[in-house]
């Protein structure tokens, strides 16, 4: 992939081309902010997806699973772009997803579309998955212990993240960090939610020890932001806490501005100022991502894509909830 100048214009068109490419390929039943996260996979690429490959895969999971299955359509697509971005969208990957979620049942874990999204997760382990799905499973207990009316099947993705790291420190010691942040971040003004339960979870898997200075970054995103008359939801929480980190300076430059105005102005996008700003602020991270020093890149426990993969399950899996609140409700998308 060749580097291109951050043209907020160009990307505005991509992620509209990308969008219209997942909602003629096919794939039926999914919501609007499904699809525009799968196209923002591949406008972060600078890449044009392939719908037909798209529905493939899409088709494998139903083929593999069957009728009577826990994922829905909206998980599934969401696999599906995940996996064909990264060029996995093949019968023994999608495979291997569908036998990480049953090994993660086994070890405890609910049937539950966001138990998917930690099987896809998973898929980083090469060697004994077992013994880091059960060590997610007591990761998740412990995470639960702390907040029982708050955790739940979503936070199976922190688990299995959290489990996957190559480190000494114990269940404790790693839930006891988790609360740290998620304490400082409280404190600071975020609301109690699952959201904010991610960002904990994506803090600590950066740093692995308690980074106050993290939480000032975060802290002056998040104020400069509102500043600007962006008002910041509990679904920008973990673009956030990732940003404070590839981003040196604690100033937005003029490049997001613009890309947030460009969005602003164009009819297909202004649908939702939410979930837009949203994107923005993913593609904007994704972008400063690839800036980061020699430094950074070495001393990160968990690689800068897994960190977006983090953001961007956490941004499916709340478009996911959302969309089946809507449709028990008798509502639609």
């Amino acid at each position: 992939m060749a580097d291109l100048v951050f043209d907020s214009g160009r990307i505005v068109r991509d992620l509209l081309v990308n969008f219209q490419q997942v909602k003629n390929s096919g794939v039926m039943g999914v919501d609007k902010r499904i699809r525009f996260l799968v196209a923002q996979l591949f406008t972060s690429e600078q890449e044009v997806m392939d719908g037909q490959a798209f529905k493939d895969t899409t088709t494998l999971f139903k083929k593999q699973l069957g009728f009577f299955n826990a994922l829905d359509g909206n998980t599934r697509a969401s696999l599906a772009g995940l996996l064909l971005v990264n060029g996995q969208n093949d019968e023994k990957t999608v495979a291997r997803v569908i036998d990480n979620y049953e090994l993660l049942v086994e070890s405890g874990f609910k049937r539950t579309n966001f138990t998917y999204f930690g099987a896809y997760l998973l898929l980083r382990t090469a060697d004994k998955p077992r013994n880091v799905a059960e060590r997610a499973r007591d990761i998740y207990m412990a995470l639960r212990k702390q907040h029982p009316f708050l955790t739940g099947a979503e936070d199976v993705t922190s688990a299995v993240l959290m489990a996957q790291l190559d480190t000494s420190l114990s269940v404790e010691q790693l839930t006891e960090i988790n609360e740290y942040y998620f304490t400082e971040f409280n404190r600071a003004g975020f609301r109690r939610n699952d959201s904010l339960q991610f960002l904990a979870a994506t803090s600590m898997l950066i740093y692995l020890d308690r980074d106050a200075n993290h939480v000032k970054k975060v802290v002056h995103l998040a104020e400069e932001l509102e500043r600007a008359d962006v008002k910041i939801r509990p679904i920008h929480y973990v673009t956030l806490g990732i940003l404070a980190y590839v981003r040196e300076s604690t100033e937005l430059d003029a490049v997001f501005f613009d890309l947030l105005e460009a969005m602003r102005e164009d009819s297909g996008l202004r649908w939702n100022r939410e979930f837009y700003t949203a994107m923005a602020l993913s593609l904007y991270t994704e972008d400063q991502a690839r800036n980061m020093t020699k430094d950074q890149v070495e001393s990160l426990m968990v690689s800068v894509h897994v960190l977006i993969a983090i953001e961007r399950a956490a941004a499916a899996s709340a478009a996911a909830a959302a969309s089946a609140a809507a449709a028990s409700s008798g509502g639609g998308s």
